[in-house]
């Protein structure tokens, strides 16, 4: 998944996609001027998808409600935290129909949210930047999965984030590498959304770039981690669906391309990039004729993307 600069896709975008060589592509503020403009540009991505013979693209944003939300005079209308407020769980699934519908009347088929971050403390930047539900586990798992249950009743991918949860964490993980320490009941609090959440069939999980040295004593970053992604989400959860780093623009201890490489080792679907990802698909190439990546992880991992392409498209 790549972003691109400006409002329209370039030549060399367009022959990437035609090519196969991009299956998914990110929209971010810069990137939308009006709603016609996001119309032309989504159609022209996916009429080089299909003029090549590929799959529909998933085209994704951040609509999560609060600070986060990249239309930012479509839905949803209330924050997270509003949602909650309210008292009544039909209330996010309410925001979450009027956000897929949204959305898919633009040709966006993949939401990035929603939130299912369990924050421990106020100084905690998923509240501080308004995009947590709750404080409370149990209300976090019901309004995220009410939520993200009303995306995909409009035919948009929901994506629950940030696995394995980011609710201890002060510093937002886009700006700086965090090493988390988060108290057994702590984790279990974190968990306790996805365990919602999962069995309802969210389309996907975005695993976080902060390490957790309790789940992977090695600190690596859980997007990077097999532990994390194979272990924890796929083994003790078993969640069956696409799993998505987070940015790997970000820190995280290697360069951007080295970096999408050791996800997709761990166990990561999509790799998540706001740029052209330039060298990445020669990256996991080799990677996967030198035998660091199975063939059998690398064709599983495309069967899961392209049967929710099947679902959204």
């Amino acid at each position: 998944m790549v972003g691109l600069p400006g409002t329209v896709a370039s030549r060399t975008l367009l022959a990437e996609v035609r090519g196969g060589q991009v299956g998914a592509v990110i929209l971010f503020s810069a990137n939308i001027a009006s709603r016609s403009q996001v119309k032309a540009l989504i159609g022209s991505l996916q009429a080089a998808a299909k003029a090549g013979r590929n799959p529909p693209l998933l085209i994704a944003v951040d609509q999560e409600g609060g600070e986060v939300k990249r239309f930012a005079g479509g839905p949803p209308y209330l924050g997270p935290p509003q949602m909650a407020a309210t008292g009544k769980v039909s209330s996010a699934r309410t925001q979450g129909v009027l956000t897929g519908r949204y959305l898919a009347g633009l040709g966006v088929n993949m939401d990035l949210a929603p939130v299912a971050d369990v924050p421990t403390t106020p100084n905690a930047f998923i509240w501080q930047e308004h995009r947590a539900f709750s404080f409370n586990p149990a209300t976090v798992a019901g309004f995220s999965t009410a939520f993200a249950q009303g995306l995909q009743s409009a035919g948009v991918a929901a994506t629950a984030k940030h696995f394995p949860g980011l609710g201890t964490a002060t510093l937002n993980t886009d700006y700086g590498f965090a090493v988390l320490h988060p108290s057994a009941a702590q984790r279990a609090a974190a968990l306790t959304p996805y365990r919602s959440l999962i069995p309802s069939g969210v389309d996907a999980v975005l695993v976080a770039l902060a390490a957790f040295p309790a789940y992977d004593p090695s600190g690596v970053p859980a997007a990077l981690s097999s532990r994390i992604i194979g272990g924890l989400l796929r083994g003790q959860l078993h969640f069956a669906g696409v799993t998505i780093t987070d940015g790997l623009g970000a820190p995280t201890g290697h360069d951007e391309i080295t970096a999408g490489v050791l996800a997709a080792r761990a166990g990561a679907d999509i790799l998540l990039y706001t740029d052209g990802a330039v060298g990445e698909l020669s990256a996991l190439t080799r990677a996967v004729h030198s035998g660091r990546i199975s063939m059998s992880s690398a064709l599983a991992a495309y069967q899961r993307i392209v049967a929710l392409k099947r679902r959204v498209g």
